[in-house]
């Protein structure tokens, strides 16, 4: 009897062992997963280059969904560096697959403070809960024109700085810009706080990101340098920028498809993050896969490592709907992107579909 109670005790022992170590690996698996991107991550993130070490926590959130402190420090750090709707996309990612948890209240308290769609989702507004087209109320808008919704849209800002205030023929341009969109589209931004603001410069509008770069660009840059900026669901559109050459401000006139990538963000915002759903990452993905080597170098902005590359890629594709770029550079880059990506280019035209634009 005695010799049976040990070996029942060996089993027992054995078994708790290997639920030890399938649990431990468990634990172990998300960090596994992520692999070398989250140690990178972590490397950057302790010598304090914020702006790199979200990036590789981003990619290594996407590939291990489990890995809660991939995911949180990825918002975090893009909150650190200015990136808001980088850390807006993580925080609502972190707050929805980790409820309850301490990193997702932390989340939400971002969302509340840097994004304007989460105060209509805690109000239960069932258009912003959704994020999908089917709560718009195109039909019944039937009457809206394009002028009043321009109208309502479009705001200016004073000059706060030592640049004159915008002009009325730069208005001017901006709001004939807008009232070109599809209705459906300005319907969309109408009911779901989208807005086209226009400054003296996109720093005027938050100075706490004139120290920052853009998202790509090199780190020497900074958004004195951009004639447009997407703030979640708003987009900020200058008059003038910097010249980095020569330290003069110029004007940004010639620049209106950097406002129609912009407006491709500020959609995407509006629909909760259209280009972050896996039908749309699936595409991109398979069309990223298939970019012949001799144009990777020329189309990296849109090769962006996490969720980077599907946003810049759906928004250019809305740039080239809403009528293209006008600088010669970025038309290249944009017709480049227009063949290159037709799975995305499909999903993004059945989106416009069922959002009624023919």
């Amino acid at each position: 009897m005695a010799v049976k109670t040990i070996r029942i005790t060996k089993l027992i022992a054995r078994l708790i062992t290997t639920l030890t170590v399938l649990t431990c690996s468990l634990l172990m698996a998300p960090q596994a997963i992520a692999g070398q991107d989250y140690d990178t991550a972590l490397n950057y993130y302790q010598q304090k280059q914020y702006e790199k070490a979200a990036v590789h926590f981003e990619t290594a959130s996407l590939r291990a969904p489990g890995n809660i402190s991939a995911n949180y420090y990825a918002a975090y750090c893009f909150h650190l560096v200015g990136k808001r709707q980088e850390a807006i996309q993580s925080y609502r990612r972190l707050s929805k697959n980790f409820p309850g948890t301490r990193e997702a209240r932390q989340a939400e308290k971002a969302l509340s403070a840097i994004d304007p769609q989460y105060k209509a989702i805690q109000a239960g507004s069932p258009a912003a809960q959704t994020g999908n087209t089917g709560n718009l109320n195109v039909a019944g808008r039937k009457k809206e024109t394009a002028e009043n919704l321009t109208n309502r849209l479009v705001k200016v800002q004073k000059a706060t700085g030592k640049l004159a205030d915008v002009t009325g023929d730069f208005i001017k341009s901006i709001k004939e810009m807008v009232a070109a969109i599809p209705l459906p589209i300005l319907v969309l931004m109408d009911e779901r706080g989208g807005e086209f603001d226009i400054a003296p410069s996109v720093v005027e509008h938050d100075l706490r990101i004139q120290n920052t770069a853009p998202r790509g660009w090199g780190s020497e840059s900074s958004w004195k340098e951009s004639p447009a900026v997407c703030s979640g669901t708003k987009v900020i559109i200058a008059q003038y920028k910097l010249n980095s050459s020569t330290g003069e401000y110029v004007t940004t006139e010639t620049e209106i498809g950097v406002v129609r990538h912009e407006t491709g963000h500020a959609i995407d915002h509006c629909l909760n993050g259209f280009s972050t759903r896996e039908s749309f990452r699936h595409a991109y993905y398979l069309d990223e896969a298939r970019v012949p080597d001799e144009l990777r170098g020329r189309l990296a902005y849109f090769l962006q490592k996490s969720t980077s590359g599907p946003s810049e890629v759906f928004a250019e594709l809305i740039c080239s709907r809403l009528g293209g770029e006008t600088d010669n550079y970025r038309k290249e880059s944009g017709d480049l992107v227009y063949k290159h990506f037709p799975l995305c280019r499909k999903e993004m035209e059945n989106l416009l579909a069922e959002l009624g634009v023919k």
